[in-house]
């Protein structure tokens, strides 16, 4: 037995009132990775084994601290065993040592939003707990009389909430304040050992609410000398009953930048970011904010740089799968034998090469969410069938898997090809075509768009102004002029890169013609060069293309090599370039 089980029932207490204060899991795990003491979700693993390669194994070999956003894409759970079944939002191991060996680690977990926001706003605090923690857990193995632990013991509880930058109350059932840490005090203006009735520090109307809820649960957000809090009530129970209240309060404003914080790391796009007066992104913005609502298919149009993915996520946070995941995936990016398995996922063992674990595929990624499928006229003929047939019956299965599992995602699909003459001419399917195209947008290209090159680029100059920190606050009548006459045939994506260009190379006030001609020249030059490049990569694509529909077979070619007026010889010269 080890020797943090010997001291398990003080561990289970002190995590217990740790919990009860901050609302996260917590579990400690021994040398051997055996679970001593557990709250929340890790209380059922009591006695078993924790992963191995996982944080906590690797804080017990290291001695250091982890702090992981997001563990199953973090590269110190790379090697975890049960990466891909990985709940946790936040992670936090801290090593617990005892006479120079370390002997445990502590794991702070936060497996929803609620928690994950608490560990990410009072990280800090969180990682402080390891020197405290130490001290506690020597004091306890070096100390059994029971009467010194009971000392001990409340003096370890205070450390540990004063560790904490949330305000914690502990009040007892004659409602009066118990303990205050010391975030509070400080910022209440509160005098430590006071003795304070809870009604001196909460307004009446406050308490009234909190009796109501039997001072149970969450209120908020409510108004306390002046600032705003989110107050979290959990009842002390004891053998004998409920001997008190715990009360934590967490500050509301706070709270909110740690959301918009969020929103930005999560790149929530809406359609006031859609740049643009012309009549013809006016009406197809109006177009998108209409079918936001709805979960119908859309099938967007355009050519590329367009912004096509810009539109495919406003209308994804403007509907009602906002809170769910947006899953962009490029069709033409996967080599064709990854394809099913990207998709749909597989099952630990299912191939050569395949993860020990198994793994999810993009439509359980996004099965209550948005997949966004951009460059769709590049899926194959056989990948179209299968990715039909998810669609029509909302279930896949995985590769070398054997049973159903259920996805609805909402389908937003992109292209720069004219997916109407390939269904024609046999290289997309007519019944996935239309399964796709229940709303179709058409996203106009910039040289359509008249003066909103301007409102573009200006836009583009402010942010590229501000991130390289040089003073430019316009263009020259000749330069905008330039702007306006050239045919951008990389649309958006290409103007952005221009205005780049000049702002990292212009040393004036105002961007002239001179860096904007400069740029569009050494493009133009670019395209020149690789014209034949693009002309046998084109006919590369024709030919492999065909072959799909026709078939590999020696007659399959000829009869190709004499639709396409060329002899069979040229055609395999064709393929091999």
């Amino acid at each position: 037995m080890s020797m943090l089980n010997n001291i398990k029932g003080e561990l289970q207490h002190i995590i217990e009132a740790l919990h009860a204060v901050t609302n996260v899991d917590i579990t400690i795990v021994d040398a051997s990775l055996e679970r001593v003491v557990g709250t929340g979700r890790h209380s059922e693993a009591i006695g078993r084994a924790a992963p191995s390669n996982s944080a906590f194994h690797k804080c017990i070999n290291t001695g250091e601290q982890y702090f992981i956003e997001n563990p199953r894409l973090h590269s110190i759970c790379g090697d975890c065993e049960s990466k891909d079944d990985c709940s946790e939002l936040v992670e936090i191991c801290l090593p617990i040592s005892y006479e120079g060996d370390i002997i445990g680690v502590l794991g702070l977990c936060a497996f929803d939003g609620k928690s994950r926001d608490n560990l990410l706003n009072n990280r800090d605090g969180y990682e402080r707990l390891e020197d405290q923690l130490k001290g506690i857990i020597n004091t306890m193995l070096k100390e059994k009389d029971y009467g010194k632990q009971l000392e001990y013991r409340s003096s370890e509880l205070e450390t540990l909430i004063n560790s904490i930058t949330e305000g914690i109350l502990i009040i007892d059932e004659a409602m009066r304040v118990a303990s205050v840490n010391v975030y509070l005090s400080e910022r209440m203006d509160l005098e430590q050992g006071r003795g304070y009735l809870i009604r001196e520090i909460f307004p009446e109307s406050i308490l009234d609410k909190l009796s109501s809820k039997g001072f149970s649960g969450e209120l908020g957000p409510v108004n306390i000398r002046g600032e705003e809090y989110i107050i979290q009530s959990n009842p002390i129970i004891s053998d004998g009953g409920r001997g008190g209240y715990v009360l934590v309060l967490s500050d509301f404003g706070k709270m909110k930048q740690s959301v918009l914080k969020s929103r930005k790391e999560n790149e929530i796009v809406t359609f006031e970011d859609i740049l643009g007066e012309s009549e013809a992104i006016k009406t197809t913005r109006r177009q998108a904010i209409q079918v936001a609502g709805s979960d119908a298919s859309v099938l967007i149009f355009g050519e590329t740089g367009t912004g096509k993915e810009i539109f495919a996520r406003a209308i994804h946070f403007a509907g009602n799968r906002s809170e769910q995941t947006f899953q962009p995936v490029n069709c033409g990016a996967i080599p064709e034998n990854l394809m099913e398995s990207e998709f749909f996922g597989y099952e630990k063992g299912s191939f050569t090469g395949a993860s020990s674990s198994g793994k999810l595929g993009i439509f359980e990624v996004a099965k209550e969410g948005t997949l966004f499928l951009d460059e769709i006229g590049e899926l194959p003929l056989g990948m179209q069938v299968k990715l039909l047939r998810a669609l029509e019956q909302k279930e896949i299965i995985r590769v070398g898997g054997h049973r159903g599992i259920k996805v609805n995602p909402r389908i937003i699909s992109a292209t720069h090809k004219d997916l109407a003459k390939m269904t024609r001419d046999g290289y997309f399917r007519e019944d996935l075509f239309y399964r796709l195209n229940i709303v179709p947008l058409f996203i106009p290209p910039l040289r359509e768009r008249g003066y909103d090159v301007l409102i573009l680029a200006r836009n583009f100059l402010e942010h590229f102004s501000s991130l390289y920190q040089k003073p430019i606050y316009g263009f020259t009548p000749g330069a905008e002029r330039l702007l306006l006459k050239y045919s951008f045939p990389g649309n958006i994506r290409e103007l952005k890169n221009l205005i780049e260009y000049c702002v990292i190379f212009s040393n004036e006030s105002r961007v002239n013609e001179e860096y904007i001609s400069r740029k569009m020249t050494a493009s133009q030059n670019v395209d020149a060069k690789i014209l034949s490049e693009l002309t046998k990569a084109y006919e590369r694509d024709l030919i492999q293309s065909r072959l799909q529909v026709m078939g590999d077979s020696v007659e399959a070619k000829k009869e190709l090599a004499k639709q396409l007026g060329i002899s069979i010889a040229t055609l395999y010269r064709k393929l091999e370039q």
